[in-house]
């Protein structure tokens, strides 16, 4: 547990030590009914689970337990559908396991025959690759291949890799013209309100994605900067701050490229807005990630564990050729990473398009965040002095996989972990209950790209006490 060290006389001191022996140290632990129960009780009976819809109160209550334990393990399995998609990115946009060119428009590899005439070369390249792969994400690859019980190293094995791929692309393609749909019907509507309350449970029954990319942070960046002129955040006011969701950088689905290291981006741009911003110094500054992907939280403590040894972190931030980014988010592009470390060598692909900066991140800000294991929809840590309760929680393209049910037990756990005031930044709509102290005080809409592709990153409040 990170704590705030003050010089304290001798028997203060002795108090202090006594306190913290007396209190066991924060943890996650379950959502208890007590706090589901204001939940259960106001949102429509169609909104719930069937199994707690037909259950009466007392029911409920008695079978909470089991019903977190098994909704914990359902969404935590919902890992692998993802791993499956980073995978398929990775056939299509890949560039350092063959010379084949990258296919960016999945729709011209709807059908099987397309996807065997355009792909038939990277096909086979991965599969060789994954014979013996020479870095982290060709290692993430052939795991992925491995868990499917698939030999890579085998003939038979590499047929079986091909079908496999090609039953992961016949799948995403289908789901991708679901979400095309939607996104037209939402494209109708003219309240922007309405339309973020169409995409906010968009992608609750696709697998949980980690990829991220440079965009998210422009918009968290950009909201930080409009609530520190509204006044709703202080200079030097933000020292403990969670981040749910940090995301890994396998290979983007946009403009993704796997010329530079698997990397996790948004813990450390986070830092450097609040630093650019005042409102935080880099000092005082504790970031604790929550993620329930083990290859995330693995790939944050190997890189606590080299800044230990003093080494620090490399960050590639890319700016793809296939949009023409906005003014503002170019201009982000260039300064983003300059308040955590320092400017470093960056080649991207010739002939590519992309623009890429490259920051080696110091060793202290890396030994700032602190990774743990934890499902933000069931679990919170607990118990948490008030001292030790977060200023600001942030989570980009995290509640959108969830239905509101599952979004408001989300929402009840970030306000267990808030400080009264403390703020949730978030680019999801989320449902405002009587029975939670959340309340939405704020948007900031941005702008992404030339053809008006942007987002909306709202902030609700911790309010009263609870």
């Amino acid at each position: 547990m990170i704590r705030s060290f003050f010089l304290l006389s001798s028997a203060s001191l002795l108090l202090t030590i006594g306190v913290l022996r007396a209190q066991a140290p924060a943890a996650p632990a379950n959502i208890p009914y007590a706090d589901a129960r204001s939940i259960l009780d106001v949102l429509r009976s169609d909104l719930l689970p069937p199994e707690l819809r037909a259950a009466t109160p007392v029911e409920r209550q008695a079978i909470w337990p089991d019903w977190v334990a098994r909704r914990d393990g359902d969404i935590r399995a919902r890992l692998a559908r993802a791993d499956e998609d980073s995978l398929l990115n990775l056939l299509l946009l890949g560039t350092t396991f063959t010379r084949h060119p990258r296919v960016t428009d999945l729709a011209a590899v709807r059908t099987r025959e397309a996807a065997l005439e355009r792909l038939a070369g990277r096909l086979d390249d991965l599969a060789d690759a994954l014979t013996s792969p020479r870095d982290e994400r060709l290692r993430f690859a052939r795991d992925v291949i491995l868990g499917r019980g698939i030999d890579a190293t085998s003939a038979q094995g590499k047929l079986q890799i091909r079908e496999y791929l090609l039953g992961i692309l016949e799948r995403v393609a289908g789901e991708t013209e679901g979400f095309a749909r939607t996104a037209a019907a939402m494209s109708q509507l003219d309240d922007p309100v309405a339309r973020l309350a169409l995409s906010a449970t968009n992608y609750r029954d696709r697998g949980l994605s980690s990829d991220t990319s440079l965009v998210p942070n422009f918009a968290v960046d950009r909201a930080l900067d409009d609530l520190h002129a509204a006044g709703r955040l202080r200079p030097r006011s933000i020292r403990r701050v969670a981040l749910i969701g940090p995301g890994l950088d396998v290979i983007d689905r946009r403009d993704g490229y796997d010329f530079y290291p698997v990397q996790t981006i948004q813990p450390f741009a986070l830092v450097d807005s609040l630093v650019r911003l005042g409102l935080a110094v880099p000092d005082g500054l504790q970031i604790a990630t929550f993620d329930v992907s083990a290859r995330v939280n693995g790939h944050l403590e190997a890189a606590r564990e080299r800044a230990r040894s003093g080494r620090g972190y490399l960050v590639h931030v890319a700016l793809g050729g296939r949009e023409r980014w906005s003014t503002e988010l170019t201009a982000y592009w260039a300064r983003v990473g300059m308040r955590v470390g320092d400017a470093a060598a960056a080649a991207p692909p010739a002939g590519s398009g992309v623009r890429v900066r490259a920051i080696q991140v110091r060793p202290a800000v890396v030994l700032s965040v602190v990774p743990q294991d934890l499902n933000i929809v069931l679990q919170r840590l607990d118990p948490l002095a008030p001292a030790e309760r977060f200023d600001l929680v942030v989570a980009t393209n995290v509640f959108i996989y969830y239905d509101v049910f599952e979004q408001s037990l989300a929402l009840a756990n970030v306000a267990r972990m808030l400080r009264p005031g403390g703020l949730l930044l978030s680019n999801t709509l989320l449902t405002e209950l009587p029975g939670l102290p959340m309340a939405r005080v704020a948007h900031t809409d941005v702008v992404y790209t030339d053809t008006a592709v942007g987002d909306r990153v709202m902030a609700y409040e911790r309010t009263g006490s609870w």
